[in-house]
């Protein structure tokens, strides 16, 4: 995947970004998301993390595994299902960050 040939590149490092951040702002005393206080429960915070964080990298494995085995007109119709998918997800996250700095003050 290079920077000029997809536009899923700089949706992929913002949602990593933002997951990076939701991460880092997260106040354990005001989490709401009760399968993420069963995960930190059952495996622990930073595990939790790093699972977290494995899974956006994950999806962007699979975006450039897409890109090298499908054809044009197939990469055409995978890439705006995935950038629908990472606009969503930011939208989310951006959500999520701004909710957890405003609980963090």
């Amino acid at each position: 995947m290079g920077w000029k040939s997809s536009s899923l590149v700089p949706w992929f490092l913002l949602l990593l970004s933002l997951n990076v951040l939701d991460i880092s702002f997260t106040n354990p005393s005001r989490e709401a998301n009760p399968l993420t206080l069963l995960s930190w429960a059952q495996i622990g915070i930073l595990p939790s993390a790093c699972i977290k964080i494995g899974l956006v990298l994950l999806f962007g494995i699979l975006c450039a595994i897409t890109r090298k085995v499908t054809s044009q007109t197939d990469w055409n119709i995978a890439a705006r299902l995935m950038r629908g998918i990472l606009i969503a997800l930011v939208a989310f996250y951006t959500f999520v960050v701004t909710w957890n700095m405003i609980l963090w003050s």
